[in-house]
């Protein structure tokens, strides 16, 4: 932001005195940084909407960006708003500009692309220079921020292809990289089965899209972190990448990233060892991407526990002496918190046994490191909200191994909380008033199961291999995934095969795959009985039946509430200072046991949470004192998106994206702004 002071750059958090914020109030106030700034605090110091008025708040403008992709549509984006300019992107990817006081449209340009989820967009500027930089699957494009036109002469006429040429999964970026002076780091997205490609975060010129540096998250042989895999496994794997974005201390040059799990995801015989740099918070030199230190919140990890979001770059008091740290939050709903110069934990991380798995190969590791902090309940609970509820989901759970640290299995094991947490990629929220950390956590189980499938080439094997997580090991579909049973009888052959080429939807392009291999999808999900095996084999190994959550006969979650939190937390001592349940289910919207949620809150100097997330399409605003809830909206489609705060003329605004389209419908595409009336 343009209006920090030089001694809270030194403290890497965005926070302002009252008086200091009175005096932004009355100009333009931007967010110029996904996130709110690089230390990814989403606090704002703007004080104009107060615990007194934020009642009065009102529809200000409302823009509908344009088309809807095709499939389930989804915009995730949070704009960025500078010098009264707001920019901003379709669920297609088309960025626009408008005029932040009132949406209307200045400029939009077309990437003529089918569209992809993307949750923000970069900006850098030197004087006259000012370029809007965004992600667009695996095109990185640069934008003259005054015109909408593509920078000539960043890459190939405004755009470089982020993926590299040896890749051999999927490839894209759906979160903003960190700007930091003429640099432009970034980190990307791939998939979780055998071919994804191997982790690596790199720094591009922000003037010429050229590569300045390279640190790779998943170590080469020999290189640094090797020692943790068995010797060829590296050649085996991929994944340890950073998919969720990054924050930068910029007064000490350290760039935090966290990754991902290593891949194969959830059978893990391929690459036995503790798997460094994978499931690990890695702090890095910015300026030539040297390594710093680490932590590795998971070894070895058969669960999916990737770090889920961007850390919170924060500070504590102890003792009276104010420690700058930075938070990460977990899947499992644990809270890591580390002295940002050493990487020495601030709370105490305690190790436990794991247990040791019965599948072929497997070696599991034996202890797992486990914060003392948690935000979210560690053990499934039995609904007990009817009885018919409890017979269904008792059905489903029987047969599963609940033990805390089950490894996956052939007959299915339970594991809380589920593959999107406790914490997802919303982030956390940094209250400089008290030193609190606010964010939204969801509690609902998850089934992780295996299957066998033949070594070597066949149908089945391609489709487990790329198909099955979404869409189950039978076609019959998934939580995220609908079913292929019927395809023949809906897409003609030519049809699939071209959504198999480009992708739609939440479902990326699989152009990566050779011709044999989307021959042989295309062929299985339309008659898996006609298998093509080449170099038959008795040898087996082993797939994922897809991701499946623990739901009870209405389709809500089979364990006992709350389903969904808002949460506030002393970072000082770890404790919960308050939680209320946040969101609801809109087929039974008057539960009040929380939802699951996705995108995150933003905090202001004046005691505000606003935060949209939940699927009841609610936009909603809570007191930081107490949880209490002062202001609520309806969107026309749920904000999976973390708002905007800024201010134009003197006004306060925020804004969020309505993209709908996760956990039903409607899918949406427009962007409402709010204020007080003038």
């Amino acid at each position: 932001m343009k209006y920090l002071t030089l001694a809270l750059l030194v403290l890497g958090v965005a926070a302002c005195s009252p008086d200091s914020t009175n005096q932004v109030a009355t100009g333009n106030t931007d967010w110029d940084t996904y996130l709110g700034d690089s230390a990814r605090t989403h606090y704002s110091e703007l004080t104009q909407i107060t615990r007194d008025n934020v009642s009065q708040l009102e529809l200000a403008w409302s823009y509908d960006s344009g088309e809807l992709r095709e499939g389930d549509s989804t915009m995730y984006t949070s704009p960025l708003i500078i010098d009264g300019v707001l920019y901003g992107l379709s669920p297609k990817l088309v960025a626009f500009a408008l005029n932040a006081a009132t949406g209307e449209e200045l400029w939009r340009f077309d990437p003529e692309g089918a569209g992809a989820a993307q949750r923000g967009l970069m900006w850098w500027e030197n004087g006259a220079d000012r370029r809007l930089i965004y992600a667009a699957g695996r095109e990185l494009i640069a934008l003259d921020a005054d015109t909408g036109q593509p920078v000539s002469s960043f890459g190939n006429d405004g755009s470089i292809d982020l993926r590299p040429s040896d890749a051999a999964g999927p490839f894209f970026s759906s979160v903003p990289g960190i700007v930091f002076q003429d640099m432009l780091v970034m980190g990307f997205s791939t998939s979780e089965s055998a071919n994804s490609h191997a982790g690596m975060i790199r720094a591009f010129s922000v003037i010429d899209g050229s590569e300045l540096w390279r640190f790779n998250s998943l170590p080469l042989t020999g290189g640094l972190g090797a020692e943790t895999w068995e010797e060829g496994s590296l050649t085996l794997a991929g994944g340890a990448n950073n998919w969720t974005g990054m924050t930068l201390d910029e007064a000490r040059g350290l760039l935090f990233i966290p990754t991902g799990s290593a891949t194969p995801d959830f059978y893990g015989a391929s690459r036995t060892g503790d798997n460094l740099f994978a499931n690990s918070l890695i702090a890095l030199d910015v300026y030539t991407g040297d390594y710093r230190w680490h932590y590795q919140t998971i070894r070895h990890d058969l669960w999916d526990r990737d770090l889920p979001s961007p850390p919170t770059l924060v500070q504590l008091e102890r003792n009276g002496v104010l420690i700058d740290g930075v938070a990460v939050t977990t899947k499992s709903g644990h809270l890591f918190l580390f002295n940002r110069d050493t990487g020495e934990s601030l709370y105490e991380i305690y190790e436990v046994d794991a247990l040791p798995s019965e599948l072929p190969g497997e070696n599991a590791a034996p202890v797992q490191p486990v914060s003392s902090v948690a935000f979210t309940r560690q053990e499934f609970e039995m609904t007990t909200r009817n009885q018919e509820a409890i017979d269904f989901v008792t059905q489903i759970v029987g047969p599963l191994d609940q033990r805390l640290w089950a490894p996956p299995t052939t007959a299915g094991i339970l594991f809380y909380p589920s593959y999107d947490g406790g914490a997802e990629w919303g982030g956390s929220a940094y209250d400089p008033h008290g030193h609190k950390l606010i964010l939204n956590a969801q509690e609902i189980g998850g089934i992780i199961r295996l299957y066998e499938i033949p070594v070597g080439f066949s149908n089945r094997r391609v489709y487990a291999e790329n198909c099955s997580a979404c869409h189950g090991e039978d076609r019959n579909g998934t939580d995220i995934g609908p079913s292929l049973v019927d395809i023949a009888e809906r897409m003609t052959a030519a049809d699939m095969r071209d959504l198999i080429l480009q992708g739609r939807g939440r479902m990326p392009a699989f152009d990566s795959l050779s011709q044999m291999e989307r021959i042989a999808i295309n062929t299985y999900v339309r008659n898996p009985d006609q298998e093509r095996v080449n170099e038959p084999s008795t040898e087996v190994d082993y797939a994922f039946a897809g991701y499946l959550r623990v739901r009870d006969h209405e389709g809500l979650p089979g364990n006992t509430p709350p389903w969904g939190t808002l949460n506030s937390i002393d970072l000082a001592s770890g404790e919960i200072d308050w939680q209320v349940n946040f969101g609801n289910y809109p087929s039974h919207p008057d539960l009040n046991y929380g939802a699951e949620s996705y995108g995150g809150p933003v905090v202001t100097a004046s005691g505000l949470i606003f935060i949209g997330a939940t699927p009841d399409r609610k936009f909603r605003v809570f007191d930081t004192r107490d949880g209490s809830l002062l202001w609520e909206t309806d969107l026309p489609a749920a904000g999976f998106a973390t708002p905007a705060m800024y201010s134009v003329n003197g006004q306060q605004f925020v804004v969020i994206a309505a993209g709908g389209g996760r956990m039903g419908p409607p899918s949406g595409s427009e962007y409402l702004a709010f204020s007080l009336p003038r």
